[in-house]
């Protein structure tokens, strides 16, 4: 992106929030209530919303957003969208510089939430940068969009595709790829074993999901290469292939260093994903507008409901209330991805519903640490 030096005003604002994935669009929403009158800058690299959790549908065919453009769908209400790259963050002076298509800006603010997120990492292992697609939005040589392209011109050939990983994204990176191309040799490899990430029985359920499709599973592999028409192991072996996806791992921006995690019990595991996403945005909103009032409000926490991961047209799902584990009955197949595809589009719903009504959404397990319990685990980890 090419971005000139322009003299522009100097602009303050109460609300600074980096970054408008789900927690910072959600954070946005929620402080946005006309009685505040808060001034919030919304900044975001782009303005089209990305949901992350479909991006394996546009490997087939490109997906229509939801929320094609942040700009509108923000306009109207006390938040300014500033589309642009945030290029530096100096929080003992409260200043953001943004790198936007045409001019270098910098922005004041009172406070700020970090909501930047991650993406794919392919610098650590030689070549996967170079060499390996991956889920990412845009049109990159080795976006999502790419590799559809690929994938297309490649149809009926006899292609062999490596997806290297064993969670959730690369198991419908492959289930998606062998079901719209089923002449493809399809091969995942997972550093662990494939699907082993919420205990045996969902393992067990989505391994054979993904035999059914034929895709081939190499477990307890570490990729040390990615070479144009190969991946080559730690151990030496050579596994050739057309196309290398890659979805082996995840990394902050750097802008900031690593992205920050709860040290006190939040209820259930904190990880990755849209639900937790949602409310860490609106519980970082809470605590700024509770502050402000000089209020109180409980600590962070929450409860899980359930998962779906998508195989083909099939899927793998379960309920996991409270503590995100495996719980009652594994739902699979055509249903598992009817309900999966369900909550995905039900977590667009509850932005477009913060949107109308400010401070409406309410999330299961709210209230399950007590300030004790959690400033005792605090005090474990930063003793007085």
């Amino acid at each position: 992106m090419s971005v000139t030096s322009i003299p522009v005003d100097f602009v303050g604002y109460d609300i600074a929030i980096m970054g408008s994935g789900y927690a910072g669009l959600m954070a946005a929403l929620r402080l946005a209530r006309p009685a505040w009158q808060l001034r919030i800058a919304l900044i975001n690299a782009r303005d089209q919303f990305i949901e992350r959790v479909r991006l394996q549908e546009s490997i087939i065919e490109a997906t229509a957003p939801r929320i094609p453009s942040i700009s509108t769908f923000v306009a109207g209400i006390a938040i300014d969208f500033i589309c642009g790259r945030v290029t530096a963050l100096d929080a003992t002076r409260r200043r953001i510089e943004i790198a936007t298509q045409i001019q270098q800006r910098e922005i004041s603010f009172d406070q700020a939430i970090y909501a930047l997120g991650s993406t794919i990492d392919v610098h650590h292992v030689p070549g996967a940068a170079e060499h390996a697609y991956r889920l990412e939005p845009g049109d990159g040589s080795r976006s999502a969009a790419a590799l559809r392209s690929l994938l297309r011109e490649s149809a009926g050939k006899p292609i062999r595709v490596v997806t290297v990983g064993g969670a959730e994204t690369s198991i419908e990176v492959a289930g998606e790829i062998k079901t719209a191309w089923p002449k493809a040799e399809v091969i995942l490899v997972s550093r662990s074993r494939c699907g082993d990430f919420r205990g045996a029985r969902v393992e067990r359920a989505v391994r054979d999901a993904l035999k059914r499709l034929k895709v081939e599973l190499i477990d307890c592999t570490t990729v040390a290469e990615v070479r144009p028409k190969e991946i080559i192991t730690d151990k030496g072996r050579s596994i050739g292939c057309d196309i290398c996806v890659w979805s082996g791992g995840l990394h902050a921006s750097t802008v900031a260093g690593e992205a920050a995690r709860p040290i006190a019990p939040t209820g259930a595991p904190y990880r990755l994903s849209a639900f937790a996403a949602l409310i860490s945005g609106a519980h970082a909103a809470d605590v700024i507008a509770t502050r402000r009032a000089q209020g109180s409000l409980p600590p962070f926490s929450f409860s899980t409901l359930g998962q779906g991961i998508a195989i083909g047209r099939g899927g793998v799902g379960f309920f996991s209330y409270p503590d995100d584990r495996q719980r009652l009955f594994i739902v699979k197949g055509r249903l598992a991805r009817y309900a999966r595809n369900f909550f995905v589009w039900f977590i667009v719903m509850v932005l477009k519903l913060e949107r109308r009504v400010p401070g409406l959404f309410l999330w299961p397990g709210r209230k399950r640490i007590s300030w004790q319990e959690a400033k005792q685990a605090t005090q474990k980890v930063h003793p007085a």
